[in-house]
C-alpha cells in the first residue's frame, strides 16, 4: 500500500517549495547568512566599543548601535520572508523569536543597561541567543537546500 504524505509532511519538505515560494525561501536563506555575519560583526563592534570607551558620550558604541538597528530591521524582513515561503512552522516560529529578541528585547535591555549593569549583561546574553538562533536558521536552511539537490 502506498502512503501519501499528510499536508504537514508536504509542507515541511523542501521539495514542496515551488515557484515564488521557492525563490522567497532562497532569498530567506541568503539573508539569514548575511544576518549571521552581521551578528558576528556586531559582537566585534561591541568589543571595540567596550575597549575604546573613554567616557559616556564618546560615541565608542555608535557603530554597534547603528548595526544593531539594521539587524533589527533585517530580522523583521526574515520573519516576513519565512511567513511568505511557509517552509515550516518551526522556521516561522524561530524567525518570530529572532525578530522579537533582536528588535524588542535588545533595545529594551540596552536602554536598561545604561542604569543597571546586570540588565546590560542580559543585553550581551540576548546577543548570544540571537547568534545561536541565527546560526541554527542558516544551517537548517543549508540542510534543506542540500536535501533538495
Amino acid at each position: 500500500m502506498i502512503e501519501t504524505p499528510s499536508v504537514s509532511q508536504r509542507r515541511d519538505s523542501p521539495t514542496a517549495l515551488v515557484g515564488g515560494r521557492r525563490r522567497v525561501d532562497i532569498a530567506y536563506g541568503y539573508l539569514a547568512g548575511v544576518f549571521l555575519l552581521g551578528v558576528l560583526v556586531q559582537v566585534y563592534l561591541a568589543g571595540v566599543g567596550a575597549f575604546g570607551h573613554k567616557q559616556k558620550s564618546d560615541g565608542a558604541f555608535d557603530p554597534h548601535e547603528s548595526l544593531g538597528n539594521v539587524l533589527g530591521i533585517v530580522a523583521v524582513v526574515l520573519l516576513v520572508l519565512a511567513l511568505i515561503a511557509r517552509e515550516s512552522k518551526r522556521t516561522m516560529i524561530v524567525s518570530f523569536v529572532l525578530a522579537l529578541l533582536t528588535e524588542v528585547a535588545q533595545h529594551g535591555l540596552a536602554q536598561g543597561g545604561h542604569n543597571d549593569k546586570w540588565v546590560g549583561g542580559l543585553h550581551a546574553f540576548d546577543g548570544m541567543l540571537i547568534l545561536g538562533i541565527a546560526a541554527w536558521l542558516f544551517l537548517s536552511w543549508r540542510g534543506r537546500q542540500a536535501a533538495h539537490r
